[in-house]
């Protein structure tokens, strides 16, 4: 990841900071490893990775992998 994205998932994060709601989620572990691992390679916490990939998708800005 270069310095690039990481600029913009703070920024995200940033903007979705003011956190006003709280939601519980039951994940299997090996599902909770694997954000784990993912944010650890983005450099910020599972819980703002997982944040900012629900809001981007909220706002249609997730594209998905097809094939």
């Amino acid at each position: 990841m270069n310095k690039l994205d990481k600029e913009e998932h703070k920024a995200v994060a940033e903007a979705i900071f003011k956190k006003d709601a709280r939601i519980n989620i039951r994940l299997s572990s090996r599902g909770l490893r694997s954000l784990e691992a993912r944010a650890l390679k983005e450099g910020i916490p599972y819980q703002t990775l997982v944040s900012s990939v629900l809001h981007k998708f909220v706002d249609g800005q997730l594209i998905g992998k097809t094939g």
